[in-house]
C-alpha cells in the first residue's frame, strides 16, 4: 500500500493539491470509518460529511479547548479536556451522551493525558505515581500498568496515549512508542523519537517527521515512506482513496490519490 501511495503522490501532488477543500485554521482533525470528517477549532467540534457539508457541531466553553478526539467509534466520540480534566462522549450527531466525566474526583487531579477504551471506558495518565490506569464506564478502576520506571526501566514523559487493536500506545518524544496490552501489561519499546504526528491504520503505524510519513508493520518490521504533497505538514490521515492534512498554519486540504 505504502509504496503504490508513494508513486501515485510523486505523480499527482502537484495536479490535486488543495482541491475540495477551503477550511482553515484548523487545530487538529480526525476522519471516522465512514469517512466524515471531524474539525477542531479551540472549544468547538464540527462533523462534515465527504463533502464537506456541515452536519453538526459541539462546543462547551466552560473546558477550554479540546485536548483530544477520538472518533474511532462513531457513535462514541471521545473528547478530553485537558485544562480542566474532564473528558466527554458525544454521540453521533455530537450530542452529549452522559455527564462529563471529572477525573480530578476520581483521585487524580495532577492526571494530564486520556484516551478512549473498549467497552466505553478510558485511560489516564498519572504524572504523580508515573502510571496509566484505565476506568470502566461505571468509573471503577479496573487496570493499571504500575510505575513505568519500574515496568520500563525508562523515565518516560508521554505526550500522548492512544488504544487501538487491543494494544495501548504511550508516545514519549525522546524514548518512543511503549506498547501494552488492554490491560496495561508491557510488551515492548519502538525506538520512534520525536515524531510530528502518530497514529494506527488498520495494522500499520503511520509516523509523520520533518515532512515525511512513515508506515511501519510492526509484524513484518518494514517501513515505507511516503511522499507528501505539501511541506510543513503537521498531521495526515489516509482514507478512501483521499488524503486529507493539515499544515503548521492550520490550513486543511485534502487530495484525490
Amino acid at each position: 500500500m505504502a509504496k503504490g501511495l508513494l508513486i501515485i503522490f510523486l505523480l499527482l501532488s502537484s495536479i490535486f493539491a488543495g482541491l475540495d477543500n477551503n477550511i482553515e485554521k484548523v487545530d487538529f482533525f480526525e476522519i471516522d470509518v465512514q469517512s466524515h470528517i471531524y474539525i477542531v477549532k479551540g472549544a468547538e467540534l464540527q462533523k462534515l460529511s465527504q463533502k464537506n457539508e456541515l452536519l453538526y457541531t459541539y462546543s462547551n466553553l466552560i473546558y477550554g479547548d479540546i485536548s483530544t478526539l477520538d472518533v474511532n467509534k462513531s457513535t462514541n466520540i471521545f473528547l478530553y479536556y485537558q485544562d480542566f480534566n474532564k473528558i466527554i462522549f458525544l454521540d453521533n450527531t455530537l450530542s452529549q451522551k452522559y455527564s462529563p466525566i471529572d477525573i480530578p474526583e476520581l483521585g487524580y487531579p495532577e492526571a494530564n493525558l486520556a484516551c478512549r477504551s473498549y467497552n466505553n471506558s478510558f485511560w489516564i495518565y498519572d504524572p504523580i505515581n508515573q502510571e496509566l490506569l484505565r476506568f470502566n464506564s461505571s468509573l471503577q478502576n479496573t487496570d493499571r500498568t504500575g510505575n513505568l520506571y519500574a515496568v520500563t526501566n525508562v523515565n518516560i514523559d508521554p505526550i500522548q496515549i492512544i488504544e487501538r487493536n487491543n494494544s495501548l500506545y504511550l508516545r514519549d518524544n525522546d524514548n518512543g512508542i511503549f506498547v501494552f496490552d488492554r490491560y496495561g501489561g508491557f510488551l515492548r519499546q519502538m525506538p520512534f523519537t520525536n515524531i510530528d504526528d502518530f497514529y494506527i491504520d488498520d495494522n500499520n503505524w503511520l509516523m509523520l517527521k520533518n515532512d515525511t510519513n512513515f508506515v511501519f508493520n510492526p509484524i513484518s518490521l518494514q517501513v515505507d515512506t511516503v511522499a507528501l504533497p505539501n511541506e510543513n505538514i503537521k498531521q495526515i490521515r489516509v482514507y478512501d482513496n483521499k488524503m486529507y492534512y493539515l499544515t503548521q498554519s492550520g490550513e486543511f486540504e485534502m487530495i484525490k490519490i
